[in-house]
C-alpha cells in the first residue's frame, strides 16, 4: 500500500465513530490492499472510505462497498449503494468557486487596501487552485486508463490551473482577454479527462462549447456592470457567470461519455461501479 493510500485510510479512520474504528481499519485496509485482484483502483477506495467517514458518521458500518468486497466483481459493482467520489469533487469545485466569487464582490470596496492583499491571494486560490486540485484528483481517479496516463492528466491539469492563477493574480499577462481564457482552460480541462478516458476523435469537437459560452457570456457580464446595482452585488454577478464556461465543459464531457462507442458499461455489461467516479 503507498503513502497516499494510506493516509487516506489513516484520516477515514480518525473521522469515523469511535466505537467503529477499529472494525473500519481491519476492513478497509483489506479492502485497499485486495482492490486490485477485483479490478479497482486502491486509492479510488481509499478516497471512497474517506467520504464513507465524512458522510456516514453515524453509521455502525462502513458501507455498502465494504461489506461487498470479499463478494465477486459482479456482484460487487452491482451494488446499489454506490460512493459518487468525483460527483462530490465537483461540487467542492463548483461551490468553491462560487464561495469566491462572494468573497471578491465583498471585498470590493476594499480594493487597493493593502492590508487586503493577503485575502484577495485567498480567494484567488478558491477561484481557481481549489477547483484545479477537484478537477486532478478526478482524473487520477479516473477508470479504465493506465496510472501512468492518469498522472500525466493530472499534472497538465495542474500546469493549466497554474498559468490561470498566474494570469488571475496579475503575475503573467496573456494576449487574450480574460473571458476566452476561462473558455481556454475549461477546454483544456475537458481535454485532459476525453484524453484519460480515451474517448474516441469526434468528441474532440465539443471542446469548442466551453470557448463559445464564455465568448457568449461576456456580454452579458458587461450588462451587468451596466445595470443601477450595488458594485459588490455587480462583481459577485460577473464572477459566478465566469463559471458558465465550466458547466458547459461538464455538459460537454457527460454527452461524450453517453454517446461514445466504447462505453459499453451503459449497456450494463459490467454492472455499476463499486465507487462511482463518472462525471
Amino acid at each position: 500500500m503507498n503513502a497516499v493510500n494510506r493516509l487516506l485510510l489513516t484520516a477515514a479512520v480518525a473521522l469515523s465513530p469511535a466505537t467503529h474504528r477499529a472494525d473500519r481499519r481491519e476492513q478497509w485496509l483489506a479492502d485497499v490492499r485486495d482492490a486490485r485482484a477485483l479490478d479497482l483502483s486502491p486509492t479510488a477506495l481509499a478516497f471512497g472510505a474517506l467520504t464513507t467517514a465524512l458522510f456516514h458518521r453515524r453509521a455502525g458500518h462502513r458501507s455498502s462497498w465494504g461489506s461487498t468486497m470479499s463478494a465477486a466483481p459482479l456482484s460487487v459493482r452491482r451494488s446499489t449503494h454506490t460512493i459518487p467520489t468525483i460527483p462530490v469533487l465537483l461540487v467542492v469545485a463548483v461551490g468553491s468557486f462560487l464561495a469566491a466569487s462572494v468573497g471578491i464582490g465583498l471585498m470590493q470596496r476594499y480594493n487597493g487596501v493593502g492590508a487586503t492583499l493577503p485575502m484577495f491571494a485567498l480567494l484567488a486560490i478558491g477561484l481557481a487552485v481549489v477547483p484545479g486540485l477537484a478537477v486532478a484528483t478526478c482524473v487520477l481517479l479516473a477508470t479504465g486508463a493506465p496510472l501512468r496516463r492518469r498522472a500525466l492528466g493530472a499534472v497538465v491539469v495542474l500546469a493549466v490551473t497554474a498559468v490561470w492563477l498566474a494570469v488571475v493574480t496579475g503575475l503573467v499577462s496573456l494576449p487574450v482577454s480574460p473571458w476566452l481564457l476561462l473558455g481556454l482552460v475549461a477546454a483544456a480541462w475537458a481535454a485532459v479527462w476525453l484524453v484519460v478516458r480515451g474517448r474516441p476523435g469526434w468528441t474532440w469537437s465539443l471542446l469548442l462549447l466551453p470557448v463559445v459560452a464564455s465568448l457568449l457570456v461576456s456580454p452579458l457580464s458587461n450588462a451587468v456592470w451596466e445595470t443601477s446595482a450595488a458594485y459588490s452585488l455587480k462583481s459577485t454577478l460577473s464572477c459566478a457567470l465566469q463559471l458558465v464556461p465550466f458547466l458547459v465543459a461538464l455538459v460537454a464531457v457527460g454527452i461524450a461519455g453517453r454517446f461514445s462507442t466504447d462505453a459499453p458499461a451503459r449497456f450494463g455489461e459490467h454492472g455499476e461501479a463499486l465507487v462511482d467516479r463518472t462525471a
